[in-house]
């Protein structure tokens, strides 16, 4: 019965020291605060929209062609008319294993969105959205950007802007909307932003953060990114340069 009671005490201590190990991190460690905060993921002052539901989806060269058409390609499409951007948004439902009701539409100065509802499920949302070419022209191939590869230091080109239209604050909300709608393919927490203006280009520093779970007696593999978003004064050209900064071990599992 001792020797019971003994080996139930004994599982029960690594049971909870596993639970203790696993809740515990550096607090010291402003990054991995950040990166295990439930209610942190831009400095104050970062441009993001607030969406009461559903979810953001740009069209683009896949998702308007048939399953049998697509080629290797994924580029965000963007216009000036918004019968074509509709008629997009139709082509994606229509190629898509889920359809959604066209319920709404509207447009502001970046983008034409169109509010597409489930035929089952109101919570089955998503908003639709074309890039307009007059604000942002994407370039930006997906399938093969220094995100979807996992390889720093290289560069890629993300888009065109008409740059006579843009000042230094607009280039900031430009990048951070760019950032925060997942039109650059990234959804990774924000450390801090820095800009920086030169003779020939603009700078914009994303400092990010990004998580990798760990498995069973892993821990999670907290990576710090440098993203220099650098736009061309004279033809208005944005690439994007992603540097790997700094790597910290997490919670333990």
């Amino acid at each position: 019965m001792l020797k019971t009671i003994s080996f139930t005490l004994i599982i029960l201590q690594l049971l909870l020291g596993c639970q203790r190990n696993e809740e515990s991190f550096d607090t010291s460690n402003p990054i991995l605060v950040m990166a295990y905060s439930d209610d942190y993921y831009y400095p104050a002052g970062f441009f993001y929209e607030i969406i009461d539901s559903g979810s953001i989806y740009y069209v683009n060269t896949v998702s308007i062609k048939p399953l049998n058409d697509r080629e290797d390609i994924w580029i965000d499409l963007s216009c000036d008319n918004i019968d074509q951007a509709r008629l997009w948004s139709e082509l994606t439902d229509s190629f898509s294993s889920y359809h959604r009701i066209l319920e709404s539409e509207r447009e502001t100065n970046s983008y034409f969105e169109f509010k597409r509802v489930g035929l089952v499920s109101r919570r089955d949302m998503i908003l639709s959205r074309v890039h307009k070419e007059s604000y942002f022209k994407p370039l930006l191939d997906k399938f093969r950007s220094s995100f979807v590869s996992g390889i720093s230091n290289i560069t890629d080109t993300i888009g065109q802007i008409d740059i006579a239209k843009f000042q230094s604050s607009d280039i900031k909300e430009l990048i951070e909307y760019l950032w925060s709608s997942g039109a650059v393919g990234v959804n990774e927490k924000v450390e801090k932003t820095e800009l920086e203006e030169a003779i020939s280009t603009y700078t914009y520093l994303v400092s990010s953060i990004s998580i990798i779970g760990g498995d069973w007696n892993v821990n999670d593999s907290i990576n710090l990114y440098y993203n220099y978003f650098n736009i061309n004064k004279m033809n208005g050209i944005i690439t994007l340069n992603r540097q790997f900064k700094q790597g910290f071990y997490g919670k333990h599992h």
